[in-house]
């Protein structure tokens, strides 16, 4: 046998040796990526029924721009990458909007893929199924799928951008290679995702005993070289390689879906009295049984180790200084919380959390580091969200996982408290799983018909934007050269092939370009300040969706349901 079937027969078996310690893990995962699929290409079917809303438009023109195949109209603000992924298929001959659908269909299955991985960490095959699962299905991330936004893929990226950086410390180092440029991706998705830097920051500061900065910093170079071509090209449309870094409302303020969406909402506490309408009914049966089951972990820790629970109380009484700094940073917190910027709430949370682990490191909490670090990630997009005033259901996406991760372990702890045993194998996870399967898809199956039925006012009015254009590109074909006004400037855009200019909303003396105006009822005053803006700007065309206007300088030339065409005179 030669050297070459030696090595051949070498790789072989340590394929086979991976495959049969690992069977069950590629099982269950197999087992998850069909029923994710499954789901998501019906939630894209159903997209595809409804139609695009203005930011999908948004994000695939600017794929279009990436693609070499611009229509003229494009918001490069947006955060470019999952934009860039998707002109990636463009260029393959995919240029049907429908493709945004499928990419972001696609980037939401890598995620729940690389959640089941960064579960495994700490939990059993049963346990990572069931929270990738749990996270898969929850209804505002349903409500969100397919819709081709960049919140989901955000999360995918985030995702294991986390779950390299547990690896890099936990195994090898250099995965850090793969943590930091994924963590670019994150931000350059959906850019608030920068405050993913305080989990990182705090799990390799907790662990740096482990970790090799030397492959920190080449991480960190990779991610560099991995921003670099952004700004060059940010530098060259803007003249500023940050212009589109200062402002997170640009990263959209729009919704659709059947849970309504807010916009300017000061509520700190908005993210709390939402969560419930967030995780739909199997994550309210887990917030019941997470109570009892984080309960349960505290208690029966202590109860089992008395002896390291006394060392840990002298330790605190050792460190008395860092105690009374935790309780002061604590209150100050509480304190504070929505009241002053939100960095410095960002800042003040991780110095708690950071001492706090230095308190009780003493005590050797198994997996604390990594429970510290997941409350982190939720904690940082928690604080952004609540004492950010511009509010959306879907900005909950970015503190999924965190929640996936402490359901599990509620999960987890409770079945280990009760330990009911059928030959030798602890029954309790394995009945609770179930249950929640079923309740999972019960909830599935009815909610993405729900999606279809509370999208239909969408579907109508895609259709009469299509409709309204065709005609209008009968009536005048010299249209691409007319100075065109709209409401819905990225949809007309893109049914037009043409840069349609955008309307703001004028209502009672304000200029309102974010939306979130729930009547629309104009007065003629109203009326006045739109004919203003239309003159004002020379605008040719207005394709109006704003009912009861009346504009003197302006004739109504077709009307097509809410769309109404209205000409200079």
């Amino acid at each position: 046998m030669d050297k070459t079937d030696i090595r051949l027969n070498n790789k072989n078996n340590r394929i086979k040796n991976f495959l049969n310690k690992n069977i069950n893990s590629i099982i269950f995962l197999l087992l998850l990526t069909v029923i994710v699929t499954v789901v998501t290409y019906y939630r894209i079917l159903v997209q595809i029924h409804i139609g695009p809303v203005s930011d999908t438009v948004d994000f695939f023109t600017n794929a279009l721009v990436f693609a070499g195949q611009g229509i003229g109209y494009s918001d490069l603000t947006r955060p470019p990458f999952f934009s860039f992924i998707t002109s990636l298929f463009i260029r393959m001959g995919y240029t049907s909007i429908n493709t945004i659908f499928y990419v972001d269909g696609g980037l939401f299955i890598f995620g729940v893929i690389g959640l089941f991985m960064l579960l495994k960490v700490k939990f059993n095959d049963l346990e990572s199924f069931l929270g990738g699962l749990l996270y898969a299905t929850f209804p505002i991330l349903l409500t969100i799928l397919a819709v081709g936004f960049s919140d989901i893929s955000s999360v995918s990226f985030s995702i294991w951008a986390i779950y390299f950086m547990v690896l890099a410390v936990k195994k090898d180092s250099r995965f850090f290679y793969l943590a930091f440029p994924f963590a670019m991706f994150a931000f350059l998705t959906r850019y608030n995702n920068a405050l993913l830097i305080f989990p990182i920051f705090l799990y390799i500061l907790i662990n740096k005993d482990k970790v090799n900065f030397k492959n920190i910093i080449l991480g960190i170079v990779a991610s560099i070289l991995v921003i670099i071509p952004v700004l060059i090209f940010f530098n060259e449309k803007f003249g500023n390689i940050i212009y589109t870094f200062m402002n997170f409302e640009s990263t959209s303020t729009v919704v659709s879906g059947s849970i309504e969406s807010a916009v300017y909402n000061p509520n700190i506490f908005f993210y709390i009295q939402m969560f419930p309408r967030f995780v739909g009914p199997q994550g309210i049966t887990i917030m019941l049984i997470i109570l009892l089951g984080t309960f349960l972990y505290l208690v029966l820790y202590f109860i089992r180790n008395n002896r390291d629970n006394k060392k840990l109380f002298e330790e605190m009484r050792l460190n008395k200084y860092k105690l009374i700094l935790f309780f002061v940073l604590g209150i100050i917190f509480l304190a504070s919380f929505g009241k002053i910027v939100y960095m410095i709430s960002e800042i003040l949370f991780f110095i708690f959390v950071y001492i706090f682990y230095e308190i009780t490191k003493i005590n050797k909490f198994k997996n604390l580091e990594l429970h510290l670090m997941f409350f982190t990630w939720f904690m940082a997009f928690f604080i952004f969200s609540s004492v950010f005033v511009i509010k959306d259901n879907r900005y909950f996406l970015l503190m999924a996982p965190p929640v996936i991760y402490f359901m599990i372990l509620g999960l987890h702890e409770i079945s280990n408290a009760f330990n009911l045993r059928i030959k030798d194998r602890n029954v309790i996870f394995p009945v609770l799983a179930i249950m929640l399967t079923v309740i999972i898809v019960l909830s599935t199956a009815t909610q993405i018909p729900n999606i279809l039925q509370a999208n239909n006012d969408k579907v109508t009015t895609n259709e009469q934007i299509e409709l309204a254009s065709q005609w209008f590109v009968s009536y005048d074909p010299n249209y691409k050269n007319q100075n065109i006004y709209s409401d819905l400037w990225p949809n007309f855009s893109w049914y037009l092939k043409t840069n349609v200019k955008p309307v703001p909303i004028f209502k009672n003396n304000q200029t309102i370009k974010d939306g979130g105006v729930t009547n629309n009822t104009f007065n003629q005053a109203d009326s006045n300040q739109y004919n203003n803006y239309l003159l004002t700007n020379n605008a040719d065309y207005y394709l109006c969706v704003r009912p009861g206007l009346n504009l003197t300088s302006y004739n109504p030339i077709k009307k097509f349901g809410i769309i109404t065409i209205y000409k200079k005179i």
